[in-house]
């Protein structure tokens, strides 16, 4: 009788192990794999939009140059009167710039295209003489006053990014000065990451990579993979890049040395729409997510239908054994109770695992700083088509102030992380502190006006001279002032006072302010780079740093101190620099 009680429940376990468990399972895998997807997906297109703007940070780092160039009096002079003392000088001068910038080259083109000066004039394959009037940046420049392309050099047979500004002269167009760029530098920096990237021109072929072996092959045409843009064109002579279809339109197969990898396609169309930037994430975390999910479900699965079974096999004991039953199925569910548990402690610490691995991925501070200004910027220009149309012109005006604020904040932290990273290649000469002084306090006038900041100027009148470098030595001023300004902000005095006195060889510049002052326990950490008494948002803690390390490499000193020796009475910096003759 007892087996008879029992054939049931060893039918019904059976069925159980044989078809529930893996139902169970694959249901398990499905949701996990979608959840996980998801996850991926969001942290992938977060992921992509910092390498667009890590991109389009790289193709506007310079962009002010060949565009500051084009209003150069020495470039004018050269394109307007040519001669050849002219065009070495201004060879020399556009090979120190291309030097410091890094950049592949920077040249100079009349208005027939011919290049009449360039940083690489030395080289055996200078573009001196080369005439480039064929090329589309040339042509742009010339008729719309700016003009970019992407294309293999002709002379060099190096790829690279092409920025040309026209240049005018007596009212009519002369020429056009143009830097070529390349993105070695920042294929290095994508190195390193985990996802695989390119970007693709509007023919759809990679030229900037993190993986060398794909560059200048071209994407796919007959696989359904849905794009920003539709390759057009031809692509013929040009190798395919190895993707194989994985199944869905953002899904990607390679074949590699461990066998075939599946990865998640995301990719984003670049301003102006010739280019694209495309990224494959891998989709190993969702795969593994979907198997420890199975195999959870599997495990419970399997663990209800045993249990299942002991309440049956309990039950047909009870008719005979209630006593012992009864103990049997406290055990029995001691056990069940401390084995769910422990599999909600492991799902447990596989979320917070692949929550951390996601935010490992993540470069939040470089974010945080471009980021804000760009929404706001996209908010303010919003707004101001808006008045527009309301025909609100000061509305407008105010918020394109606005906007140009946002930029020169977007201009200032590329700057000092720029400056920070690499020392900047200088020649050091004599410079009028007088005059460092005055351009200051002209590119901060708005702001001294605008926080009604009393400004008092005490210095000689015969100009004093020191070693350095007149732009550095203005970056260092503006930065203690700026400094001093936010310091003073609610203050009820906010006086800015500017002394100068020299002797000995050496002169004393002091920028002392009625702001707060400076805690006395801030004062070691001063100059060490990140450390900021400001609120969150408003600075990175580099200015300071890199200020006293152009005053070093000036061969003098940068110190801080609180007026009176007290805090509370506002701050004074000093610059100790040497002194030198009067150029001639």
């Amino acid at each position: 009788m007892v087996a008879r009680a029992l054939e049931r429940p060893r039918r019904l376990l059976m069925a159980a192990l044989l078809l529930g468990v893996p139902m169970t399972a694959a249901v398990a895998a499905g949701w996990a794999s979608s959840q996980a997807q998801a996850d991926l997906r969001e942290s992938a297109q977060a992921q992509l939009t910092l390498y667009n703007a890590n991109l389009r940070a790289e193709l506007e780092r310079h962009a002010a140059v060949p565009l500051a160039l084009a209003q150069d009096a020495e470039v004018r002079a050269l394109l307007a009167y040519p001669s050849p003392a002219a065009m070495e000088r201004l060879n020399r001068k556009l090979e120190d710039i291309a030097r410091a910038l890094d950049a592949l080259a920077l040249y100079v083109m009349d208005a027939r295209g011919t290049t009449v000066a360039a940083s690489n004039w030395k080289d055996a394959s200078s573009f001196v003489g080369e005439n480039f009037s064929y090329r589309p940046y040339f042509r742009m420049a010339i008729d719309q006053g700016e003009g970019h392309h992407f294309a293999l050099g002709t002379t060099s047979l190096v790829p690279g990014y092409y920025t040309a500004n026209r240049v005018v002269a007596e009212n009519r167009t002369v020429g056009a000065v143009v830097l070529k760029l390349g993105f070695d530098r920042l294929e290095r920096a994508w190195a390193p990451g985990q996802e695989k990237l390119l970007v693709t021109d509007r023919d759809g072929v990679v030229f900037i990579t993190n993986m060398p072996s794909w560059r200048y092959h071209a994407l796919p045409r007959r696989l359904p993979i849905s794009l920003p843009i539709v390759p057009q064109g031809t692509s013929e002579g040009l190798d395919v890049l190895p993707w194989i279809f994985g199944g869905a339109s953002d899904r990607i197969a390679l074949e590699e040395k461990v066998g075939l990898r599946h990865y998640l396609l995301t990719s984003v169309a670049m301003p102006g729409g010739d280019w694209t930037l495309h990224s494959l994430t891998s989709r190993d975390p969702v795969n593994a997510r979907a198997w420890v999910a199975g195999l959870l479900a599997a495990a419970a699965a399997a663990l209800a239908a045993l249990t299942a079974y002991a309440v049956a096999l309990r039950r047909v004991a009870l008719v005979e054994r209630i006593a012992l039953q009864e103990e049997s199925r406290a055990e029995l569910e001691r056990r069940v109770a401390a084995a769910t548990a422990d599999l909600r402690a492991a799902e447990n610490e596989l979320t917070q695992a692949a929550k951390l691995a996601a935010l490992g991925q993540m470069s939040a501070g470089i974010a945080h700083e471009i980021n804000q200004p760009l929404a706001a910027m996209r908010s303010f220009a919003d707004n101001a088509v808006v008045l527009l149309d309301r025909g609100r012109m000061d509305a407008v005006r105010d918020n394109l102030a606005e906007i140009a604020a946002l930029t020169d904040r977007m201009a200032a932290i590329t700057r000092q992380l720029k400056g920070f990273a690499r020392r900047a290649s200088g020649t050091l000469g004599p410079v009028s502190v007088q005059a460092a002084v005055g351009q200051a306090l002209a590119l901060l006038e708005s702001k001294l006006r605008r926080d009604d900041i009393a400004v008092e100027v005490d210095m000689p009148d015969r100009p004093v001279w020191v070693v350095g470098e007149d732009v550095r030595l203005q970056q260092v001023l503006v930065n203690l002032i700026g400094n001093a300004v936010d310091a003073m902000r609610g203050c009820p005095v906010r006086r800015l006072r500017i002394g100068l006195m020299s002797a000995e060889g050496e002169a004393l510049l002091s920028v002392a302010d009625t702001g707060h002052g400076i805690a006395e326990a801030d004062l070691p950490r001063l100059f060490v780079p990140f450390f900021t008494t400001k609120e969150a948002g408003e600075g990175l803690g580099l200015g300071l740093s890199i200020s006293h390390g152009i005053v070093e490499d000036f061969g003098g000193s940068l110190t801080a101190a609180n007026r009176n020796g007290e805090p509370g009475q506002g701050a004074a910096f000093t610059l100790r620099l040497k002194t030198t003759e009067h150029p001639a």
